[in-house]
Parts: C-alpha cells; sequence; structure tokens
C-alpha cells in the first residue's frame, strides 16, 4: 500500500509507543485525514491489539470523506476485493476517480484496469490505455507492465513491438517480476528487439530470484542446453528443483532426468522415480512413460501370426538427397518488424516504409538488416539482387540475430550466392540453433546423425532433435521417434516413440501417423486399438504424397481384414466424419486470425 509520510511504517514504534498512538488518535478526533487514515491502517491490520476491521473501515471512510486520495484509494481496493459486500464496483471506479484526480498512480491504474476489464464502468480501452499511461509515466510498475502488454497485443493502441520492449524494461527495472520475464522471453525470441540468449537469460534470472516459477524453469532450460549462458549442469539442476518444488511439472520430470542420467547430481534412480512420480501426478505423460520404463518387464504375449504391416522408418533422416528448405521466404510478424500494418493494410514495402527500412539496416538494427536482405533475395519491392542479400544477411547474423543464420546457413549448404562448404554451414546453424532456432536444431540433429560438416555423434543427433522437438518441429519429432523405436543415441523405448509419434502426427505429418497407426495396431508402446490403428493410417494415406499412398491405402485394407463387424462400423462413422469436415474446412477460405498464423512465422 502506498505510503503516507512515515506514519504508516512507525506510527507504534520505538519506545514512544503508547504516546505515539495517543497523538494519533487525538490528531485523528481532531478531524486530521491523515491521522484518521493511519489510525485506520493500525486498527485494520491489528498494530493496536487485535485487528478491528469496523473500526479500521470506519476511520477510512471519515478520511476518504475528507479527500485524503490514500484513503479513498484503500476503500476502491476494499470494494473490488469484495470486502466490503458485492456489487461495489461503481462505488470503487468513483473511489479511484477521486484520488486519481489528485495524482496519486495507484488510483490512476486501478481505473485503468477498471475500463479494461468494464467492471463499475462501460468497457473503453482506449480510456484503459490513457490511465494506465498516466500511471506509467509517473513510474508505477505495474502500469508500466500492463501497458507493455498492450503495445505488444495492439489492445487500444497499434501493436509496437519497440513500445512493448520499452515499457516492460521500465518496470523490470524497478523489480517487477513479470515484466522481467516477459522481457526474457522478448530477448529469447527477439520479438520487438534483436534476439539475444544473454540478455534473456539475465532477465530470466532476475525474476527468477524472485521465485517466479517459470523463470526458474527457463533459467534451468538454458543452463541445461549451455543457450545464452555456459553450460552448467549443476546450476540447471539448482534452478530446476526450485521450480520443481513450487510445482511446476515439466521441471519436476527434467529433475528426474538429470537424477537418472547424473548430470550434475550423483546418479540416483530412487529421487528419479519421486520427481517423475511428482510430474506424472500433474498430467506430465514423458515422465508417466518414464516411470512405466522402470518398472519390472512382464513377459511379452506371443502375437497373432497374421497380424498387420510393420513401422517404417524410411522417412528418418535422409543422408543423400536433400529437400532443402527455400531461402528468405517467411513473413515476420508485426512485433519483429516493429512497424504494424495501417488500417489499410499497406505494409513495409511502400517506397517510404522501404526507404526506412535501409536506413535502419544502415544504422546497424539487425532485424531491419535480414528483412533487408530477405527483400533483396526474393525482389520483394526492389530489384533482386542476391551478392547485396548475402552482405545484408551476414551483417544481421554477425549480430546474433537467429533467422539470418539459419538463412545464411542454407546459403552456404546449397552453395547460394557462395561456394558450397558444409563446415561453414555446419558453423552458421549451429549458432541460430544454439539461441533456439527450431529449424536449425532440427538440421543440427541430421547433421550429426550422417557426418555432414560435423562428426558424426548419435547421441548429439538425438539431443539435438529433442531440442527442436520440444519446440514443435514435427519432422525433429518424427525422427526423435524413430531413435526411441531402434535404440539409436537414446534409450529405447516404445512408449517415448508412440509418444513423439502423436506429437508428430498431429501436425500431419504423414510418415508419423502411419507409424503411430501400426503401433496402434500392435500394441507397442500404447493400448492395442485396431479402430485408432485404422484411423491413423487414414489420415497418413490423406496427407501422404505419391506413392506412399497407395502403400497406405494397402495397409487399411489389411487392417480391416483383422476387424470385426463392429469395429469397421465405428471407424467408418469416425472417417466419414472427419472427411466431411475436412471437406468443409478446405472450401471455406482462410480467416483473418488463420492467415496471421500463417504468415506469424519466421524461420
Amino acid at each position: 500500500m502506498p505510503d503516507d509520510g512515515a506514519l504508516q511504517r512507525d506510527a507504534l514504534q520505538g519506545p514512544q509507543r503508547a504516546d505515539r498512538l495517543r497523538d494519533l488518535r487525538a490528531r485523528a478526533d481532531r478531524s486530521d485525514a491523515a491521522a484518521e487514515f493511519n489510525l485506520g491502517w493500525c486498527l485494520a491490520s491489528g498494530q493496536v491489539g487485535g485487528r478491528d476491521e469496523e473500526r479500521g473501515l470506519a476511520w477510512y471512510r471519515s478520511a476518504a470523506d475528507r479527500g485524503h486520495a490514500l484513503a479513498q484509494y484503500r476503500l476502491g481496493l476494499l470494494c473490488v476485493e469484495g470486502r466490503l459486500g458485492p456489487g461495489n464496483d461503481q462505488e470503487a471506479f468513483l473511489l479511484f476517480q477521486k484520488a486519481a484526480a489528485q495524482g496519486l498512480p495507484e488510483a490512476a491504474y486501478m481505473l485503468g484496469v477498471m475500463y479494461a476489464r468494464g467492471r463499475g464502468v462501460a468497457h473503453d480501452q482506449a480510456q484503459a490505455v490513457a490511465w494506465c499511461r498516466r500511471a506509467a509515466t509517473h513510474g508505477h510498475p505495474d502500469a508500466q507492465f500492463t501497458l507493455g502488454l498492450m503495445c505488444a497485443k495492439g489492445e487500444g493502441v497499434p501493436r509496437d513491438g519497440w513500445q512493448a520492449v520499452s515499457w516492460c524494461r521500465k518496470a523490470a527495472a524497478l523489480g517487477h517480476p513479470e515484466a522481467q520475464y516477459t522481457l526474457a522471453v522478448m530477448y529469447a525470441h527477439g520479438d520487438g528487439v534483436v534476439q539475444d540468449p544473454a540478455q534473456a537469460a539475465v532477465w530470466y534470472r532476475q525474476a527468477a530470484e524472485q521465485s517466479h516459477v517459470e523463470a526458474q524453469f527457463r533459467l534451468a532450460e538454458a543452463y541445461a542446453a549451455g543457450t545464452g549462458v555456459n553450460r552448467d549442469d549443476g546450476l540447471a539442476v539448482a534452478w530446476y528443483r526450485r521450480a520443481a518444488e513450487q510445482g511446476h511439472g515439466a521441471a519436476q520430470f527434467a529433475l528426474g532426468r538429470l537424477f537418472g542420467e547424473g548430470r550434475g547430481v550423483p546418479q540416483d534412480a530412487a529421487q528419479a522415480a519421486v520427481w517423475f512420480a511428482r510430474a506424472a501426478a500433474q498430467g506430465v505423460r514423458e515422465a508417466q512413460l518414464a516411470l512405466e520404463m522402470a518398472a519390472p518387464v512382464r513377459e511379452e504375449e506371443p502375437r497373432d501370426s497374421a497380424e498387420p504391416v510393420r513401422e517404417s522408418f524410411d522417412a528418418a533422416e535422409p543422408v543423400t538427397e536433400r529437400a532443402w528448405p527455400p531461402v528468405f521466404v517467411r513473413e515476420p510478424t508485426a512485433a519483429e518488424a516493429a512497424r504494424p500494418e495501417d488500417e489499410d493494410g499497406e505494409t513495409w514495402r511502400t517506397a517510404e516504409r522501404l526507404a526506412d527500412l535501409r536506413r535502419r539496416a544502415e544504422a546497424g538494427e539487425a532485424l531491419a538488416q535480414y528483412l533487408l536482405a530477405r527483400a533483396c533475395a526474393t525482389g520483394d519491392g526492389v530489384r533482386a539482387d542476391l551478392p547485396a542479400a548475402l552482405r545484408w544477411c551476414s551483417l544481421a547474423a554477425e549480430q546474433g540475430l537467429a533467422v539470418a543464420e539459419y538463412n545464411l546457413a542454407l546459403c552456404h549448404a546449397q552453395g547460394i550466392g557462395v561456394a558450397a562448404d558444409q563446415a561453414e554451414a555446419a558453423s552458421w546453424f549451429l549458432r541460430a540453433a544454439s539461441r533456439g532456432h527450431p529449424a536449425a536444431q532440427f538440421e543440427m540433429g541430421v547433421r550429426y546423425a550422417t557426418g555432414n560438416g560435423v562428426p558424426r555423434d548419435e547421441r548429439e543427433a538425438a539431443d539435438w532433435y529433442r531440442r527442436a522437438a520440444q519446440r514443435g518441429h514435427a519432422a525433429a519429432q518424427f525422427n526423435l521417434a524413430v531413435r526411441h523405436a531402434q535404440g539409436r543415441g537414446v534409450d529405447a523405448s516404445d512408449g517415448l516413440a508412440a509418444w513423439w509419434y502423436r506429437q508428430a502426427a498431429e501436425q500431419q505429418h504423414a510418415a508419423a501417423q502411419f507409424n503411430l497407426g501400426v503401433r496402434y495396431a500392435h500394441g507397442d508402446g500404447v493400448s492395442q486399438d485396431l479402430v485408432e490403428a485404422y484411423w491413423w493410417v487414414h489420415l497418413a494415406s490423406v496427407f501422404a504424397s505419391g506413392g506412399q499412398q497407395a502403400r497406405y491405402a494397402d495397409t487399411l485394407d489389411e487392417l480391416s481384414a483383422h476387424m470385426t463387424p463392429a469395429q469397421i462400423e465405428q471407424r467408418r462413422e469416425r472417417v466419414e466424419q472427419w472427411s466431411d469436415a475436412f471437406e468443409r474446412r478446405s472450401r471455406r477460405p482462410p480467416s483473418g486470425p488463420e492467415v496471421a498464423r500463417r504468415a506469424d512465422v519466421l524461420e
């Protein structure tokens, strides 16, 4: 609560405690508003014997009626919290108005909250922004953080990544833990600021030291992977433990894994099981699978000799010809470009915006340099100029912009504008991967698996696949599943193989859908279920290309031959319902948010 001189802190402290209390009461009886407020606080907080909220409230009201801003603010809070009974939002709004009119930043911030939530007043986002801005400019950290979020999301103001970072940084500097965490995320992903894992780690630590549980987990992840900090398994364990003790499921699972592997701590299977059990109780599927792997293995029952086809690993880790992703093709998000679209849809491709982009690039802004490289490479708004594209991309990459490092690596790998050099490509892929770029992490997995530009190393391959898979990269999820199925670079685990196949399958990865279906057919890592098996193989036949479709169709016939009439009817209804819905979606033009999601990827 805001201070009113020294009374709130020390009115009843020290050897003259009784004298000070008598003086406070005497001043309150003489209608001194400040004394009334402080006496109300003493009574309500129990500083004069037992807590007496009713008498404290009476003094608050008296002080508020005399125009005491802090008393008005405090009464407003009690109304909002429902401590004066339900339905007091309008009274709270009026009290905050009176206090804010006297220049109290805390009250101005609460007015912004009331307007934003439509409590006690009609929802008005413009008014919410105005009042938050008033409080923020007077150094109120909650208001600064809230204004930063509004700028990031474009709520009541034009979407502006730079302003979002600026306000979050001000709140973070004042010790606001959520702002510190949000600023760390912005640096980690390059949202409104040049991507900088080291700065992300700095702010994760600031928030983590204030017990922000997600920051503790992210800081542990940084130490475990060496992202923005020197890799240190001991510190990773320490921060995972702090997050785990606050009930963070993913941290509990990670801590169990480190105990199981003996990384950063002595290997201890019992401790690993304890943490896996805690994570599993919170629904962490991988933890449940880890517990199942540690359980005694029962002898496998003999299978029907006429069972369907086996799993296919054909699509994993191509060693010879690569289907390289195209270079410089993705659109940036509005926050990344730091230039939101105008209401008429105009983008930075106009002459004025291009000139501004070039000025920013020449001034050394890494993101602008990359965007200009992409424009030069694709002829998007400017004359196509591959040497210029490589020059600008190199400048951005040297500053540590992950997307530029990744695209520069693609150029070296394919010999686009430079001589093909797989070692040089690997060094740039590694830099981007270390900053958390999922496509670069996947590429490092392929390179370690095949020895392309780096020494062949199955464990390193699996580690990079896991990092990319955890960031949602479907091909990495598929390859990690294959490795768990085969026990290459990781422990063999039917459960984990099935789990990672499902992650990729849900992203329409046809080979993963097929293999998941086969696993349901056999009960490998999942409960046997022929209807579920048919469902996933059917999806694979829909999303596969070329000759694979015919192969998957043959598998559907084999599965049908093993199904009962009831199972056939069940899978027929499921397939028909999905097919009807899929056909309707295919005919419908994509909506605004759907288009935005497609364009909101920068790889």
